[in-house]
Order: C-alpha cells, then structure tokens, then sequence
C-alpha cells in the first residue's frame, strides 16, 4: 500500500509546517522518479549557441542527474571566448543537499579550465582548442566536421544521461551520422535499422556498441566516446558515396507496327 498526499487549498485553511513540506517535496521527488533509470549526466539541454559579436559562448537552459539527484540550469550561462591559444575544457562542478538556515540546496559550478582533465564529481560540457584570429564556433557542416583541429565546441565527450553509467553519446552526434548514413548507396538491413533508431530517440551507449561491432566483427565492449564516433566515422566511410538519384527515361519507339 502506497499514498501520495497533497495539500487541499481554500478558503479560510491555514497552511501548516507539514502541508509546506509536501509543496516542497511533491514536485522534486516526482522528477527524481521520472528519470529514475537513467545514470549520471546531462538528460537535456545544455546546448551551446556562440555570439561572435560579443565574444562569448552561452549554454543553454537544461536539467541533469547527479548522485542521483536532479539539477536544473533555469537561466543561460554565458562565458567569454579565451583569448589566450591552449586546450580547454567546460566542465560543471556539482555539490549536493548544502544546507542553510532555510534551503536545502543543490548547487553547479561552471569551470573554464586548461588541459582535459575532468573529476568524478564533475561533468564535461564542451571542450576546445582555441587559434588565435579565429572564433570559437558550433557550425558542424558534417560528421567528420563535429571533430576539428581548432576553434571548435567539441561535444563527442560530453556526458549525456543513459542507463549506462558512462553515458551515451549526444544525441545531435547520432542525428549528423544518421543523416548522411541514410543517403549511402552500400547499406546493408543492420545500418538501416540503426540509422532509424538514431533519428527516433537517444540510444543507449550498449546498442551503438553492438552496430560497432557488428560492422567489424567484434566483441570489444570498453569504448570510450572518442573511440565510439572513430568507429562510427570509419563505418561512414566504408558506406561508399551517396547514392545517386536516377532519373526515369521515357523511350519512344522509332517503328510502329500494325497489323
């Protein structure tokens, strides 16, 4: 037996301490369960938009799981392009039930930092490498575009929410390689079958796995998200070209016969 309770409001009631609780508590418990399944990382949003006028990069509004907990970006956050050369990373550092006089709180930190490197308690949102004379930019024309040498927000190893404790990859990622799969003139019943199910839904880091090594005849199973858009991006190329549109020709006899 289970019972969920909330406060009935009208005329003349007074609100208690317990009645307060469940306002509280009632909308953050049922989100919790609504992605109960799901491990840590982001579960949507968190794009990033660049404005070239202003020099800055803006990530967009977004929720994600941390520990087990929902955290929600309500408002943009928006941080200038550096103007010094180097590789950097945006990361999202997350403290968990802080404590104050009145709240509890559940609090994310932005960090710019140099390098690559990235802790358990954090969460990757784009990495780059910057050139000077040259803006950061998210323009990504094709697959083999969504990795650059330089001045580009690279998403591959972004962490986004799955079953799977490492993630799965971004769903925009699986999109641009679809998009071009479904135009190749060499597919076979199994690149169909993906390349539909990637343009459905976000797909779980182990069905990717399993395309990958279908393809090459393998059992690997420990990809990183480098390896798996390497794996997908040779895969495209073994594809062939795009197929061409051939045009139906109308054939007029040159000899009528009647009999």
């Amino acid at each position: 037996m289970f019972e969920n309770r909330y406060p009935i409001f009208k005329k003349g009631s007074i609100l208690e301490k317990k009645e307060l609780d469940l306002l509280r508590d009632n909308p953050v418990e049922i989100m919790e369960l609504m992605y109960l399944e799901v491990k840590d990382g982001i579960i949507k949003g968190f794009d990033l938009e660049t404005d070239e006028v202003e020099k800055v990069v803006v990530v967009k509004k977004g929720i994600l799981k941390y520990k087990g907990k929902i955290y929600w970006l309500k408002e943009d956050y928006r941080f200038f392009m550096p103007d010094e050369e180097d590789k950097y990373i945006l990361k999202l550092k997350l403290f968990s039930e802080i404590e104050d006089r009145k709240f509890y709180i559940r609090r994310g930190e932005f960090k710019l930092e140099r390098g690559y490197e990235i802790d358990e308690d954090e969460i990757e949102i784009a990495r780059f490498i910057t050139r000077t004379g040259a803006d950061l930019r998210n323009d990504y024309n094709s697959f083999s575009d969504l990795r650059r040498d330089f001045n580009l927000l690279e998403i591959i190893n972004q962490k986004y929410s799955s079953k799977n404790k490492r993630g799965t990859l971004h769903p925009k990622i699986l999109e641009m390689w679809a998009l071009e799969a479904s135009k190749k003139e060499n597919l076979d019943i199994f690149d169909v079958n993906f390349y539909t199910n990637c343009l459905q839904e976000k797909l779980e880091r182990e069905i990717i796995i399993a395309y990958i090594n279908t393809k090459f005849i393998s059992k690997k199973m420990d990809y990183s998200n480098d390896e798996l858009y390497e794996s997908l991006l040779k895969i495209l190329e073994n594809l062939g070209k795009e197929r061409t549109k051939q045009e139906k020709k109308r054939i007029v006899p040159k000899k009528i016969s009647i009999e």
